[in-house]
């Protein structure tokens, strides 16, 4: 083995850096955008403090309220238009006066007035005229308060009138945008045409509040469709939809008699049961993703396992339990009915909180919690039937809720998501994405930690797109993300115990035999061989001293190895144990960086990587974690040319993040080039120029460096190695000749004459 010139630098500490960046570096643009809502959201609140007083929730005063709004913003009124349109006697005729425009239809989702307020720039505003079915007409107003859209409902309590989604259901929507200098423009997905949309067709009342009112007053033929005593949230309550009894019998139910409730908390949602399961406070947003065979209930309340790739940012959830490839609903007179995905659908449907999301969004996203069988995409195909476009989020296993508010599924089953094709299929041709689920890799992460490290602070995520990714340089110096399963490697197995165990994982790529049989034989290797200065290669030691060294060792090359024994269970729960030496990693490296090989669309590319990458992706491969879990207390054999070389920056950052892994593991690393000698009775391990090995031990919760396998240099303090002969010149080519001569002779038993012992005998290790 040798180092490898070509091998571009890596960058040190840049995984481990990575690490200790935090979530803020690693996701800044979620966090400045949430932050950014809530600054415009709490400014624009604090501005109408000062502008509305507080409503005594009975007044009919929406649109006097909306106005108060614009002269808040633009002043006295911007058009002035003849005296019949002053005199008019509704005051949204005379909001739309003040700004010179007039109520037009919104043409289909409200979501197309958002975007055009957020292209006209802060300032800009629009206001909203609805009429809640079965409710009274109503008036909001939406506005870009620094870049930012927020609705204003204008007769809520003090602190809640700004909100990021629309306050209440918009059907039938009439708007007046304004651009930001006050002057009212054209809704962008209106005709080109003047349409005037002022009015909604209304008996009764003027635009005043939204909150569904009952009335003895009120005429039969004011009311579309009756309202059950026990309140409604269905448009339409008397609609029915066809059903089977739990005799499985067809029958027919109205959605009046269906028990549906709004779920506790604070999002929108509801529930066809009769007792509340999930509440949609606390951490409901959170899914809790967990291991095979493991239950949400089990997961760790603190836990430092990878993050979940799932937030349950739902617009709309649904509870509702599955059965017979539908969906069970409770009846108001004791019994349940079950319904198909696509009745379930219909019911959906007229429920008027998802009809105004449907409408502000062009694709809302509805959680629906479920248990038992249930076929969650035909339902998403049948709402998109029914005029509602949505995005179906459900869960693929039990459900369970923790006490902080997350959600979980067990046995890593996850979620799924289904959401329409692209166009023109939509529904036709549905996409289909599992969620919140682990990966093997990180399965084996987990695992590993969790089992053999329970004290680390972070755990590595395998995944493609992971916070903090491996990268390596390639040999033009670009930076390289690669993940664990990329790279190209080999465990090789020790056998030397009587147990068949991986002792060894290679990096190479290069599959040689040799450093195979080393691995195989390093239980028994009791002694590595020391060079002298200027040696640097295997070369430099006659073949002859190398074949006898074992028998006859004139320069006391040998010396113990450079790591003790350890004991281990090779089988758990057997009395029986095995001494055993080091877990060897093999690669290609030098002292600033280690070179490895991906696999990537059938091609291989070699990569750079520091030593703080090279932990972090040991860790992260199964090879290693079965080596470790086979020798938890053995040091790790670094035998990677240099990499304790000079300076040792490999060395050095693989150190400190084993540390910060956790691991207590000695660390071993070659000072130069290694030297692997094919012997008859086993391999031999040497450092080439008298560098020897430096060896790091975490003691006493302190790092503790020593150098072995050298010899003493002329003038060096003896304590360093006590044992060690001063290096002796290598003899002269005649020296040498006259030294295989007299080999030769003795040993053909004819004689000679003797020479002296010093100018025979100085030193068998100098170069050919």
């Amino acid at each position: 083995m040798h180092a490898v010139d070509d091998l571009p630098d890596a960058v040190a500490g840049c995984w481990l850096g990575a690490i200790g960046a935090g979530d803020d570096a690693v996701r800044p643009r979620a966090l400045a955008a949430r932050q950014d809502v809530v600054v415009a959201a709490e400014a624009l609140e604090e501005e109408l403090r000062v502008v509305l007083p507080p409503h005594d929730g009975t007044a009919r005063d929406c649109v006097v309220r909306l106005d108060a709004v614009r002269r808040h913003f633009w002043g006295s009124t911007r058009v002035t238009r003849d005296d019949d349109a002053v005199l008019v006697r509704r005051p949204e005729l005379g909001l739309a006066r003040a700004v010179g425009g007039v109520w037009r239809p919104a043409r289909g989702s409200i979501f197309g007035v958002v975007r055009q307020i957020r292209g006209l720039g802060s300032g800009a505003m629009a206001f909203v005229l609805t009429k809640v079915p079965g409710g009274e007409p109503h008036g909001v107003a939406l506005r870009n308060h620094g870049g930012v859209v927020l609705w204003i409902e204008t007769q809520a309590p003090v602190g809640s009138r700004v909100r990021p989604l629309p306050p209440l259901l918009l059907v039938d929507a009439r708007v007046l945008v304004v651009a930001p200098t006050g002057q009212a423009v054209a809704p962008s997905a209106a005709p080109a045409g003047s349409v005037d949309g002022l009015l909604h067709p209304s008996t009764g009342s003027l635009y005043g509040w939204h909150f569904p009112r009952w009335s003895g007053r009120q005429r039969s033929s004011d009311v579309a469709e009756p309202v059950s005593s026990a309140g409604s949230m269905f448009s339409s309550p008397a609609r029915t939809v066809r059903a089977t009894d739990p005799n499985g019998q067809p029958i027919t139910v109205m959605l009046r008699d269906i028990v549906c409730q709004v779920m506790p908390g604070t999002k929108p949602g509801v529930a066809f049961t009769r007792e509340h399961r999930f509440r949609l406070a606390g951490r409901h947003h959170i899914a809790i993703t967990t291991l095979p065979g493991e239950t949400a209930r089990e997961v760790p309340e603190r836990t430092h396992r990878p993050r979940p790739r799932l937030r349950l940012d739902g617009d709309f959830h649904v509870h509702a339990e599955g059965g017979r490839d539908g969906f069970v609903v409770p009846l108001r007179d004791g019994t349940q009915a079950n319904l198909q995905p696509r009745e379930f659908a219909a019911l959906l449907s007229h429920i008027e909180r998802l009809r105004a999301l449907s409408q502000a969004k062009p694709l809302p996203t509805v959680v629906l919690l479920s248990g038992g069988d249930h076929d969650a995409q035909n339902t998403g195909r049948c709402l998109s039937r029914e005029g509602m476009t949505v995005s179906v989020l459900t869960n693929n296993g039990a459900v369970f809720q923790r006490a902080d508010g997350s959600l979980g599924v067990g046995d890593n089953l996850g979620w799924s998501l289904h959401t329409p094709g692209p166009a023109p299929w939509g529904w036709h041709r549905p996409r289909h994405r599992r969620l919140g689920v682990y990966s093997e890799g990180n399965i084996n992460n987990i695992t590993f930690f969790e089992t053999h490290l329970p004290q680390a602070q972070y755990i590595p995520d395998a995944e493609p797109g992971a916070e903090v990714p491996l990268q390596g340089k390639d040999r033009y110096g670009k930076v390289v993300n690669f993940s664990p399963y990329e790279v190209a490697r080999v465990g090789l197995p020790s056998t030397s115990t009587g147990h068949t165990r991986i002792g060894g994982l290679d990096l190479t790529g290069d599959h040689d035999e040799l450093v195979r049989r080393m691995v195989a034989h390093l239980d028994r290797m009791t002694e590595v061989v020391r060079t002298f200065p200027g040696e640097t290669s295997s070369r430099h030691i006659p073949r002859s001293e190398w074949k006898r060294l074992l028998v006859h060792d004139p320069n006391r090359r040998l010396v113990e190895v450079p790591w003790q024994p350890v004991t281990t269970i090779p089988v758990p729960g057997t009395p029986s144990a095995d001494h055993v030496g080091p877990n060897v990693i093999i690669a290609h490296g030098h002292s600033r960086a280690v070179r490895i090989t991906i696999e990537r669309g059938g091609n291989e590319k070699r990569l750079s990587i520091s030593g703080d990458t090279l932990i972090g992706l040991l860790v992260q491969l199964p090879q290693f974690q079965q080596m470790y879990a086979a020798n938890p207390s053995g040091p790790v054999l670094l035998l990677i040319c240099g990499t304790a070389q000079d300076t040792a920056p490999v060395l050095t950052m693989a150190v400190k993040a084993a540390r910060y892994l956790t691991l207590p593991n000695t660390l071993i690393g070659a000072r130069n080039d290694i030297v692997v000698y094919n012997h008859r009775n086993g391999p031999l391990l040497s450092v080439t120029d008298n560098a020897g090995f430096t060896i790091s031990s975490h003691v006493h919760g302190h790092e503790v460096t020593t150098i072995h396998g050298r010899y003493r240099e002329p003038g060096s303090d003896p304590a360093e190695d006590a044992s060690s002969p001063r290096p002796r010149p290598g003899p002269s080519r005649n020296e040498r000749f006259t030294q295989e001569l007299l080999a030769l002779v003795n040993a053909s038993g004819q004689g000679v004459t003797r020479a002296t012992p010093g100018s025979l005998l100085r030193g068998a290790s100098g170069a050919p």
